[in-house]
């Protein structure tokens, strides 16, 4: 097939770390594809672009890793919308996933309205504290993804630690969320399609004693920081098959609520008595061969080549819906 690889092509204010963070992921990919036998295509897409769509057409498919425009992740929802108008099947979710799940309190209101288990939570308005929660509460950005925003300072323990954390996030994000801090164990559930990944537990064994036991942006991206080095994946998971039995299906639930197509992650938080709570869904998680995702393939006994085939088996059996249909012609009546 002739694919189309589409990533963020950032901009010249792009430091070399930026440019390898994306594309370390785009090269790997299109290795592996190109030993799948496909003619490969690198199509990046730029702040003020408006050919790329118009290149797409001639592609068999596209691989979607563009995770936004210039490095902000809110254009992500804008390319998938351009890139369903082309008609051309695509990897990973909808817009209509994505979209939602960058609006956390959006999408945590359709979670718990459908009977998922999620820790209350609200949306702070300015200058006022949100009320009914109980403390300690975590803050995040609502349209923000990869723990952007989530650091040390993220749970509060009061309402003047929370005023405080509010105030100082307020400057740089127009939508907090605070939620209910869930202490328990963490999981990931990764999805293919309709198909559960091997379930995947973070271990905070070895965070500083001083720090809360959440995966902050940190925890995620600087490799020398304590919080890397404390929080360990362990895949699979250590659990007992009722235990598993329950995240999964907590999770299962989450996935399709919120679309149920493409891979994604829901990330879960289980409490003592056993109790699983979604924390977030995460449409499109990084697909490096590093990553949580592509660990969940290899113990379900995949490579990397065969992780990326199956997520483009899973675009191309759910092609014909993802092109538009033909309306047909209405015949007047006599």
């Amino acid at each position: 097939m002739k694919v189309a690889i589409l990533y963020d092509g950032g901009s010249d204010e792009w430091s070399e770390a930026d440019v390898a963070a994306v594309l370390g992921n785009v090269h790997e990919v299109r290795r592996s594809l190109r030993r799948d036998g496909h003619v490969v295509t690198l199509v990046p897409v730029y702040l003020h672009d408006l050919k790329w769509p118009s290149r797409l057409q001639k592609f068999d498919l596209v691989f979607n890793l563009c995770e936004g425009i210039n490095g902000h992740a809110r254009y992500e929802d804008w390319v998938l919308g351009a890139l369903e108008l082309t008609g051309v099947p695509f990897t990973g979710c909808r817009a209509s996933a994505v979209t939602l799940c960058h609006r956390k309190h959006v999408a945590n209101t359709l979670l718990e309205r459908s009977g998922v288990p999620v820790p209350p939570f609200a949306l702070a308005r300015r200058n006022r504290l949100p009320e009914g929660l109980r403390y300690p509460v975590i803050v995040k950005p609502s349209g923000e993804d990869a723990s952007v925003g989530i650091d040390g300072g993220a749970v509060c323990q009061g309402p003047q630690a929370l005023q405080a954390r509010l105030a100082t996030m307020g400057r740089h994000f127009s939508e907090l969320l605070v939620q209910e801090y869930v202490a328990g164990r963490e999981f990931n559930v990764g999805f293919l399609g309709a198909e559960a990944m091997p379930l995947s537990e973070i271990s905070f064994e070895k965070m500083p004693a001083d720090a809360w036991p959440i995966v902050s942006y940190a925890a995620k991206w600087a490799e020398d920081s304590p919080e890397y080095l404390g929080t360990e994946p362990v895949c699979p998971a250590p659990v007992d098959q009722p235990l598993a039995t329950a995240i999964l299906e907590a999770a299962r639930q989450a996935w399709q609520v919120l679309g149920g197509e493409g891979y994604g992650r829901v990330d879960i938080r289980v409490t003592d008595d056993g109790r699983p709570w979604v924390l977030e869904v995460n449409p499109n998680p990084d697909l490096s061969s590093d990553a949580g995702f592509a660990r969940m393939g290899r113990a379900r006994g995949w490579d990397y080549d065969r992780l990326v085939g199956r997520v483009v088996e899973e675009a191309l059996v759910r092609a014909p819906s993802a092109r538009p249909q033909p309306v047909a012609p209405q015949r007047a009546s006599a």
